[in-house]
């Protein structure tokens, strides 16, 4: 039978808060079954529905609850601002109010230990409270994310539900198909045999012959004579191909001429439009149209030959402005090759950005919903960020040294990494740099986001439950892992829900999906940005305003994927169960 607890108990308890995008680390005052509040640096307004899930020590993976923000009090005896929110919670159903009494009941027997002359007795209870205890509670994160977590019972005390396998309202899990600025095209596999000609390629050849004219024309035209060729736009994003292999995408005839062909005429091609973006619509709810131009270098041939590739992006920018663009994201190594935009600041006339913002936000916002699903508290875990001295991942380095207890720089930029160092004291981490990946195996969550374009961490690198995202363009982590290791959780990140929006062309995402460097581009469109917005090393702050302005568009964050497809419940319940073991 459970003893009587205080209707209100007065203890320290870490939380994370994320409040429209900005995140915080604060501190519980007083901990309640129907209210709590907590003091941070970040206010949140009056009225606000919030999510408040409780992590805890073992058994239980998370308990999300519903609460509301009744009251925001600034102190302003102090500098920077501190703020206590207020939080009220509404009825407890039996199975959340019992978990909750039973592990208010055993904070109350700590503090009651505090009082104990024996230190020991002090440490010793503290150890029983966060290792033995299965209910005692680690920390709070609080968001008003609106995304839905379900509620989970004790692991192993039932068959958990599994997620669906696609997102509602999708197709399966894209394949290798995709579309072209016309009409699906065949998949970007070398054909053998009777297969690898048919008259259709013939004729859809000529027709993307007839339109790479036309781009080359566009060129040399005056704008308002260049749009009546094409379908005006608003915007645009500028990708390349990753490898030769996705030149079929656009290009389905290429699939029968020899590798060095292909290499060779893109090494000469002039840049192109590939699909134009529909369904989009700005804040006025007027529809606006843009386009996804390709500037033609492999990644490969951009490394060879760097001079050569922020030639052909210049070129790619322009052909943008000539179809009536007012902005351009710089999508992969196209960002990286124009040192993320600075070589082009000049040169344009139209406003440009890298997307490195948003796709660091989105990195850490898969952090902070996967914590939550694998039952990780943030204020007690180690972050490592691979190619951490990076734009993207100096970004996530400065976002996450606010929430978790420890964070690893790795970077083989040696002088770059002691800048970070220095930009992070006084963080509430302990931060450290370091250019070896063995320390990867230290971390409970692990980001690559640098600018390699090579697989640089395999399943060896990793410890069991850790979390690791994947967000580079190309890809850092090894696509074998989720089948190596399924104590570890995978996800490919930089991949944002787009409703309604159309990009019309495979990117190996599902209908209604993005990647984050586009989606910036999308977001500035929609709320009328006007200028340049992210120009070199991202910034957190702009990170946080990406966020804010998207889920007012609607954007979120898509299903966790990785190689072998989307992320179940069970799978979550693996990574949980492997982290407690």
């Amino acid at each position: 039978m459970l003893q009587t607890i205080p209707d209100q108990l007065a203890i320290s308890l870490p939380v994370v808060a994320d409040f429209q995008g900005t995140l915080s680390r604060g501190v519980t005052q007083d901990l309640g079954l129907s209210r709590l509040s907590f003091v941070t640096d970040t206010p949140s307004p009056v009225g606000t529905s919030l999510s408040v899930l409780f992590h805890f020590g073992r058994n239980v993976a998370y308990m999300p609850l519903a609460g509301r923000v009744t009251a925001v009090t600034e102190d302003a005896d102090v500098s920077p601002a501190q703020f206590r929110i207020d939080i009220e919670l509404p009825s407890l159903g039996e199975a959340e109010r019992r978990v909750l009494e039973s592990a208010f009941q055993e904070l109350a027997a700590y503090l009651d230990s505090l009082g104990a002359p024996d230190g020991v007795a002090r440490a010793a209870a503290r150890a029983e409270l966060v290792t033995a205890n299965p209910r005692s509670i680690l920390s709070l994160f609080i968001t008003d994310n609106p995304f839905a977590l379900p509620y989970r019972l004790p692991l192993g005390a039932e068959r958990l539900p599994e997620r669906a396998a696609q997102p509602a309202g999708s197709g399966p899990l894209p394949s290798a198909t995709m579309r072209s600025e016309q009409a699906p095209v065949a998949a970007p596999i070398r054909a053998t045999g009777a297969e690898r000609f048919s008259w259709s390629l013939v004729g859809e050849g000529l027709g993307l012959a007839a339109q790479l004219l036309r781009d080359l024309a566009i060129r040399f035209l005056p704008g308002p004579v260049a749009r009546l060729f094409v379908t005006p736009i608003s915007f645009a994003f500028i990708g390349h191909p990753r490898m030769l292999d996705d030149v079929p995408r656009k290009f389905p005839f290429a699939r029968l001429l020899p590798t060095r062909m292909v290499e060779r005429w893109f090494r000469y091609q002039w840049p192109f439009v590939a699909s134009y973006i529909t369904g989009l619509t700005m804040a006025d709810g007027t529809p606006t149209t843009g386009a996804m131009l390709i500037s033609p270098l492999t990644t490969e041939q951009m490394i060879r030959n760097p001079r050569l590739a922020r030639q052909r992006v210049l070129q790619t920018v322009r052909l943008a402005e000539k179809m009536g663009a007012t902005i351009a994201g710089l999508g992969a190594f196209t960002s990286i090759v124009t040192r993320d935009g600075r070589d082009l600041e000049g040169k344009v006339q139209l406003g440009l950005t890298t997307g490195n913002p948003h796709s660091a936000a989105i990195a850490v916002q898969n952090v902070l919903e996967a914590a939550a699903l694998t039952n990780l508290s943030l204020p007690h875990a180690t972050a490592a960020i691979v190619g951490g001295a990076g734009s993207v991942g100096s970004s996530c380095a400065k976002m996450l040294a606010r929430l978790v207890d420890r964070v690893i720089i790795i970077d083989i930029k040696k002088d770059a990494v002691q800048t970070l160092l220095t930009d992070l004291a006084g963080q509430p981490a302990a931060v450290e740099g370091t250019s070896h990946l063995d320390s990867v195996r230290e971390a409970d969550i692990v980001i690559a986001a640098t600018n390699n374009p090579y697989i640089l961490l395999t399943a060896a690198h990793l410890k069991p439950g850790a979390i690791v995202i994947d967000a580079a363009q190309p890809k850092n982590v090894s696509e074998e892992i989720p089948r190596q290791r399924p104590d570890v959780l995978v996800i490919e990140s930089a991949v944002v829900c787009t409703p309604d929006v159309d990009v019309h062309f495979d990117l190996d995402l599902a209908q209604g999906e993005a990647l984050g460097c586009l989606s910036e581009t999308m977001i500035l469109t929609a709320i009328g940005w006007h200028g340049h917005y992210s120009l070199g090393k991202a910034d957190p702050a702009l990170a946080a305003h990406m966020i804010a302005s998207g889920r007012a568009l609607g954007f979120r964050l898509a299903q966790f994927r990785n190689s072998t497809g989307y992320v179940t419940d069970e799978q979550l319940s693996t990574i949980a169960r492997a982290r407690m073991a």
